[in-house]
């Protein structure tokens, strides 16, 4: 007798384990859930930028053809960039081959072919070099490589600069060597009224 139950019970748990594996089972559960991916990278054609101080003052300007942004490396790369640092203040524009904009330090490095121009009262002054680095934080300025200064017929040669903006100061470094054209309009301004009093007499 007891075999029969034995028999039977299992009879039971095999036919319940069948009927519930021919049942459908519930496809529509929740899936689980997780935050919103934000992450992403982008690419501007045709842009402009204009960065600004803590006193709301454009500090630098950054335009160019194309601007591609990786997010993984928090830096956004800029194809021959034009910029303009302190349209307001110290006013140094110019060009370059490549920008990136290291977003995480205010940090605008300029790679290849940089020109960089400032109005000055002897003349326009025109720095090229092949890397420029210019911190928004400290207002500085640098170049790690060989820089050619020109103005007015003068040129300057050095291993690198420093311009530190708030001071209005350019600082050559590393073997600087040049050749100066001599500033003859305060002469060429004395013979003259020397030639008009002349006459006058």
């Amino acid at each position: 007798m007891t075999w029969r139950i034995v028999l039977t019970a299992c009879l039971a748990l095999i036919l319940a384990l069948g009927i519930r594996w021919l049942m459908p089972t519930d496809r529509s559960a929740t899936p689980p859930t997780s935050v919103p991916d934000t992450r992403f990278d982008y690419t501007l054609t045709e842009f402009s930028a204009r960065f600004r101080d803590a006193d709301n003052r454009v500090e630098l300007v950054l335009a160019g053809p194309r601007l591609e942004h990786v997010w993984a490396e928090r830096v956004a790369r800029v194809e021959a960039p034009e910029f303009h640092i302190e349209p307001e203040g110290a006013d140094w524009r110019g060009s370059a081959a490549n920008a990136r904009v290291l977003r995480d330090q205010e940090v605008l490095i300029l790679e290849g072919d940089i020109e960089l121009i400032h109005r000055a009262r002897h003349g326009e002054l025109r720095v090229r070099t092949e890397r420029l680095r210019y911190d928004r934080r400290t207002r500085i300025l640098s170049a790690d490589t060989p820089v050619e200064i020109t103005q007015a017929g003068s040129i300057l040669q050095s291993g690198g600069l420093k311009i530190e903006l708030d001071n209005n100061l350019l600082e050559l470094t590393d073997g600087v060597q040049g050749e100066f054209e001599p500033d003859t309009s305060d002469d060429m301004a004395a013979d003259d009224a020397g030639d008009d009093g002349g006459n006058g007499g």
